[in-house]
């Protein structure tokens, strides 16, 4: 774990206090569940979330940035769609200093899919999860639908109107996967002042922190396994490999961005609300599109990504992962329904509207 001086700590240790209170306030719910009083739980549970202003107070607006990566970047990863740069401008908003931790998630579902929890035990024996406080691990294995019902069910907690219509029942007609079985829940965003998942493009704004589109992470032209946690591969060829923790760590373990941000790169990969197309024969370039459905020159404003596609978006890389996908333009995929692409690792932060203010 590295350090950045007495605020950061400070963050850290109440964030682990928070976490505690988490955990316990969570027992005491479930006792209440089991006993057949579901309907008190939510009065028993205030899981805090600590936002960040992005960008933060006193940026001068408009809040524009170039996004996606510069030709010669992202050398086997052009696929992904991450040319050609686009100019953005956003609204300010609110974005989750930390991932949500597994004592956070279970506190609001009432479940934990994580993998990393128990004892995990390596082939020579060795338990990677000893002494390891896994309620402030990432939460993950988590699917996109369950991220769009947590980020509703922590809105109600908290008092705000939840930010997406879910209807379990009505098969999404935008969704384009063509396998009938997997299910298709309709989800919208309507105008609200409640929890939600970031867009892409306010997740690679804010995990650049103002750093400029020229540099691969917010830690610089490389990034080390002493400040994200990914499987130690050297993003410069010729550089020493780093330490690959084989799991998650627990959030906050490193450094954050120049905006306050933790695991910007590593950890797990972020979900993001907006769509993307699977590659197929037919469509072998669909990941150009980044932005809209047309290709329109010029400046967006507030994109949210396509109107059509059967996967949804996930950003950042892993803990598994070498770091060329912890790049802030790096695009990855995942089907809404999926717990279990690569290896599950996916979790996710939350953004709110400023105060006073609503979507």
């Amino acid at each position: 774990m590295t350090g950045n001086g007495h605020a950061s700590l400070l963050e850290r240790r109440i964030m682990n206090f928070r976490v505690f209170l988490i955990a316990a306030l969570a027992v005491i719910a479930f006792g209440f569940f089991a006993c057949g009083n579901d309907n008190n739980v939510n009065d028993l549970i205030n899981v805090e979330i600590d936002m960040a202003r992005i960008p933060p107070a006193g940026t001068s607006a408009p809040f524009t940035f170039t996004m996606g990566s510069p030709e010669g970047e992202a050398a086997v990863e052009l696929d992904r769609g991450e040319q050609p740069q686009r100019l953005v401008t956003l609204t300010g908003f609110r974005m989750g200093k930390f991932l949500i931790t597994q004592g956070q998630y279970r506190a609001v579902m009432k479940k934990n899919p994580s993998n990393f929890q128990g004892k995990k035990t390596l082939p020579d024996g060795t338990n990677i999860l000893d002494g390891v406080n896994t309620d402030m691990l990432p939460v993950e294995q988590v699917t996109w639908y369950e991220a769009v019902e947590f980020c509703n069910r922590l809105s109600e907690i908290h008092g705000l109107t939840p930010a997406y219509n879910i209807d379990k029942d009505t098969r999404d007609p935008f969704n384009m996967n063509p396998n009938s079985a997997d299910p298709k829940w309709t989800v919208t965003l309507r105008a609200g002042s409640g929890y939600r998942l970031p867009t892409e493009a306010q997740w690679e704004y804010a995990c650049r922190a103002g750093l400029g589109s020229d540099l691969p992470f917010n830690t610089g032209k490389t990034i080390t396994t002493d400040q994200a946690n990914f499987n130690g591969v050297p993003f410069i060829q010729g550089d020493p490999y780093g330490k690959d923790m084989m799991r998650t760590t627990v959030v906050g373990s490193y450094d954050p961005n120049a905006w306050g941000l933790y695991d910007m790169h590593g950890n797990v990969y972020e979900l993001c609300w907006d769509r993307i197309w699977q590659p197929t024969p037919s469509l072998p370039n669909i990941y150009d599109n980044y932005y809209l459905e047309t290709h329109s020159p010029g400046n967006l404003t507030d994109p949210q990504g396509l109107l059509r596609g059967d996967r949804r978006v996930i950003r950042g890389g892993s803990w598994r992962h070498q770091p060329g996908r912890l790049r802030s333009a790096y695009r990855e995929r995942i089907q809404p329904h999926d717990r279990k692409y690569g290896n599950g690792d996916m979790g996710f932060r939350v953004t709110l509207p400023l105060e006073d203010s609503t979507w």
